[in-house]
């Protein structure tokens, strides 16, 4: 098993415990935290209601890992105008060190460059290679916060944490074209 952990949403006052569907289609979230650890402002417990506004909103679909990187795909495509630089990304990938406990270090944290990039052709995913993928890693990625949508949205949340305990095999091929 393995895959990417993004942001649901922002701004919740402690650690998401539980979520529940309620009766008017309302999201209940339930919350737990401690101090120091998975709160906001030192608020240890919360019961927050999320309402769908109706808009759609631009950011990462999925990620998935391939051969030599990784595949990123978009809600919405991304603006014709888009410039995209390997510099502008931030990709890194480390392990943790088991302690006693909760918790541990970051182990071999390493800061990576990407080799090459492609586009799709409908600009809604985008390939970057990696060489240096280890696996039995979490991959951190920290995207342009600048990047917009064809539609003008602007990027909800630029980061994703993936789990990548095995990299696939070369077998699979997906056609892109560069920016």
């Amino acid at each position: 098993m393995q895959g990417a952990v993004f942001r649901f949403s922002q701004g919740f006052e402690a650690g998401v415990n539980r979520l529940a569907w309620g009766p008017d289609g309302a999201l209940y979230v339930g919350e737990v935290g401690m101090v120091g650890g998975w709160s906001w402002q030192g608020k240890q417990f919360g019961l927050e209601r999320m309402v769908y506004n109706g808009k759609t909103t631009f950011e990462m679909l999925a990620i998935r890992a391939q051969p030599q990187g990784f595949e990123i795909e978009f809600t919405e495509p991304l603006a014709a105008e888009t410039k995209i630089r390997p510099a502008d990304f931030i990709i890194q990938q480390w392990w943790y060190q088991p302690t006693a406990s909760y918790g541990g270090p970051k182990m071999d944290l390493e800061t990576m460059n990407i080799t090459q990039f492609s586009l799709s052709e409908d600009r809604t995913r985008l390939y970057l290679e990696l060489p240096s993928l280890v696996e039995e890693r979490v991959v951190y990625f920290r995207l342009p916060e600048d990047l917009q949508s064809a539609s003008g949205q602007s990027l909800w949340s630029s980061e994703a944490w993936y789990t990548l305990n095995q990299i696939p095999a070369a077998n699979t091929t997906l056609s892109h074209v560069s920016p």
